[in-house]
């Protein structure tokens, strides 16, 4: 019901544009990176892929029974934001390892509306422990759908401009908390590059 009729309706509703999105078409595992600004980002990206992507998601969006079933369902990892959860990161290593593509917020959580956060190290470990490619992805404008400070759905005066960048190939990553952060800093600045291309689609 998703793919197939929820997912089409939530991108005409929300006047998504997608550039670049046929890279989710491959048939191998890859790790998706978007910027973070809103609470809509997860199901954005979700609706824009041809095939369930795997989710790391903070933890407490997972407390109490309902809610649990129901973002396990999605396949959401939860992840303890308060410290290096290596349980979630395995998990989504383990994930990756069977095929799946697994979308993981290098910032670890929303950034300010026009802005970006500092990457965490955690995509930098999923790449040494892997070697899959990492798509960098630029969300523009969701904050007008849903931000931090308006929990109400909005229907957005602007397109959302979602641009998919190409496939980074690391190879070789150092397994050490250095080899992770320049993982993460570097496709931190895909994305930045990405969103300097945000005019070129407006």
């Amino acid at each position: 019901m998703w793919f197939y009729l929820l997912s089409p309706l939530f991108r005409k509703v929300f006047k998504i544009k997608a550039y670049g999105s046929e890279v989710l078409e491959s048939k191998e595992p890859l790790i998706i990176a978007p910027n973070h600004r809103s609470y809509i980002d997860p199901p954005l990206i979700a609706s824009l892929s041809p095939e369930p992507l795997v989710f790391l998601a903070k933890k407490e969006l997972f407390e109490g029974k309902l809610k649990n079933w129901l973002f396990r369902n999605m396949n959401s990892i939860p992840v303890d934001r308060s410290k290096a959860d290596f349980n979630a990161l395995n998990e989504a290593v383990g994930r990756l390892k069977e095929g799946c593509k697994v979308c993981i917020f290098p910032e670890g959580r929303r950034a300010p509306q026009r802005g970006f956060l500092k990457p965490k190290p955690g995509i930098g470990y999923l790449v040494a422990k892997t070697q899959v490619p990492v798509v960098p992805v630029y969300i523009h404008n969701s904050t007008e759908i849903l931000s931090s400070d308006n929990k109400h759905f909005r229907i957005p005066k602007r397109e959302v401009i979602v641009i998919f960048g190409k496939p980074i190939e690391f190879g070789y990553v150092e397994d050490s908390p250095r080899g992770y952060k320049k993982v993460a800093n570097l496709v931190m600045e895909e994305i930045k590059e990405l969103s300097k291309k945000v005019k070129e689609y407006l």
